[in-house]
């Protein structure tokens, strides 16, 4: 082996010994005691990854082999213990601070270009008039066709106050779009809308626990962070109840998960208790603020990708009888990582284990993952939508079962319904993305100006339609619709277009909302065909009654028994 070799792998098993370092400083005595056999077992990791390195019939970079090592020995401790390399490190203090610097949009790779998903409300992006569906054909100087999605970001990002200037392509356009846009602090909203569902009905979508979600005792009397500020609003627009909406909800951080049940528990009741190997991972999470909105009666919507702090709102909130929950079971992911930055690497951490939480009423709702392949674990295929836990019963306050080991089971169950097989390959090629970029708001008036030109008729193809906020997918549309995927060479049938024009019709009327007025606005009109918020709105009396009489709620919802599944054959 080369001498640069040498000093490379060198370095790269700091890595490893970095963790043992951290172990050492956290754990003391145990890990030192193991010490001797811990450096012949290292001395046996270097020797393997040196011949690798100098002898593997293909030239091998020994960072990747030392970083995948180190993941497939975390995994055979657990699925969510985790080695976080910079770029996820970086990554994961983003999104637990709720913001970074950039231009406010996300972004993807379709066919070769870097396409616009999303701008973010309120950022530099959307205030020029930046939509989902745009190409950026330039960044600066340079030709972003076949940029990989790495490269993009880096470029669009940078310090807040700089310029970047981009160049899109929009559908409907007869000219490139040049933007300038300066570079500003981009939160990462853990509610990025609400609206009222009735006019005496809040819904509040909640899709993140980062430190923009919620209070926490020691913020102050004054704090007001993004769920207060949304119930705030929608009580002042006359709601008397309301449906928090944690679906897909990945989780965040625990202090937030105590910061958002605290909205809605009496003062002194148990959130969360944490139980690890050793006493300073044990901890109770006991409210300790009288809250505005303990006594409105609520609605929360699950599903089966809300896990982690999702699951410890959900059964905070189910143990005190406290919430009526709809939609799917939960994840069941009731394992509690701390990060650690690793202290002679820098730009390293590890996501490590150490501890195990528990619901108010004992219930641990970690799923099984010792027989589980990894893939089926993180996408499980055979699971079903509404599988009750496993194990001893728990009691809630009022005394109802409830049961843990594989996630929260909703108090009804209500399957979300999946896209058409036609209609599904409509969505992966793209179709109603392209589609709706012929589409834009009538009431629009963000749309930046080309440099040399006047106004933003100027630009605008006669092609291009403007929509207000009440569009409707009528004969015409479907007309242009069928005219569109012709055009594409996208393969369908008439008779695929008639058995599934009311989904269609559905799909094409989220899109152009999304693109034309965003998220919000979509997701207004989904709700009116969105099966688990209309049970959500059905059930909000019972909510009432749960609030006043625990024990007929509960009777209630005994008597109803299988009446609680809804079908999940509806249209999307």
């Amino acid at each position: 082996m080369n001498f640069m070799k040498r000093s490379r792998l060198a370095t790269l098993c700091v890595m490893m010994l970095a963790v043992s370092t951290v172990a050492g400083g956290l754990f003391g005595g145990r890990v030192l005691a193991g010490g001797n056999r811990l450096s012949e077992q290292l001395r046996l990791y270097t020797a393997m990854v040196g011949v690798v390195e100098d002898q593997y019939v293909d030239e091998v970079k020994s960072d990747r082999l030392v970083a995948a090592s180190i993941r497939e020995m975390l995994r055979n401790l657990d699925p969510h213990s985790n080695f976080l390399e910079t770029k996820e490190y970086s990554t994961l203090q983003e999104r637990q601070k709720g913001s970074y610097y950039g231009l406010g949009i996300t972004v993807q790779a379709v066919d070769g270009n870097i396409t616009v998903v999303s701008p973010f409300e309120g950022t530099p992006a959307h205030r020029l008039g930046i939509r989902a569906g745009d190409v950026i054909s330039r960044i600066g100087e340079e030709d972003a066709r076949g940029m990989t999605i790495d490269d993009a970001v880096k470029r669009l990002r940078g310090p807040k106050g700089t310029p970047v200037q981009i160049t899109i392509v929009r559908q409907g356009y007869d000219t490139p779009l040049e933007f300038t846009v300066v570079r500003d602090e981009i939160p990462l909203h853990s509610v990025p809308y609400y609206f009222m569902a009735t006019p005496a009905t809040g819904y509040v979508r909640l899709t993140d626990f980062n430190e923009t979600s919620a209070c926490r005792p020691n913020d102050g009397p004054e704090c007001e962070k993004e769920l207060e500020k949304a119930f705030k609003k929608l009580k002042e627009q006359g709601a008397t109840s309301y449906i928090l909406d944690i679906r897909d909800n990945p989780g965040g951080l625990l202090d937030q998960a105590f910061a958002v049940s605290n909205l809605f528990l009496k003062k002194g009741q148990l959130v969360v208790y944490t139980r690890g190997r050793n006493k300073r991972d044990e901890s109770n999470y006991i409210t300790e603020e009288e809250s505005p909105y303990v006594s409105v009666p609520l609605v929360v919507l699950t599903s089966r990708h809300s896990a982690s702090a999702s699951e410890i709102v959900a059964g905070a909130l189910q143990d005190h009888d406290r919430a009526i929950t709809v939609g799917e079971t939960t994840f069941g992911k009731g394992l509690v990582q701390t990060i650690m930055p690793l202290r002679n690497v820098r730009g390293y951490a590890l996501a490590l284990t150490t501890g195990r939480y528990y619901t108010p009423s004992g219930r641990s709702i970690q799923r099984d993952y010792g027989s589980t392949a990894l893939e089926d674990y993180f996408a499980p295929r055979h699971r079903k939508p509404c599988e009750q836990g496993v194990g001893a019963p728990k009691l809630t306050d009022a005394g109802r079962k409830v049961y843990g080991g594989d996630g929260i089971t909703p108090d009804y169950c209500v399957e979300a319904p999946e896209a058409s097989k036609f209609v599904s390959h409509l969505i992966a090629r793209q179709a109603f993305v392209g589609f709706s970029g012929n589409y834009s708001a009538a009431e629009s008036t963000g749309v930046a100006k080309i440099s040399g030109t006047g106004s933003r008729s100027e630009v605008l193809s006669k092609k291009v339609k403007l929509v207000d906020r009440g569009f409707k997918a009528n004969d015409q549309v479907f007309a242009d619709f069928r005219d569109y995927l012709a055009a594409r060479k996208i393969r369908f049938t008439d008779a695929d277009l008639t058995a599934n024009r009311q989904e269609i019709g559905r799909e094409i009327e989220e899109e152009i909302l999304r693109q034309a007025f965003g998220e919000g606005e979509a997701r207004r009109r989904i709700m009116a065909w969105d099966p688990q918020v209309q049970k959500a709105l059905e059930v909000v009396g019972k909510a009432e009654i749960l609030l006043k009489d625990p024990q007929r709620a509960i009777a209630e919802r005994d008597r109803e028994g299988d009446t609680r599944v809804a079908s999940s054959s509806q249209p999307r």
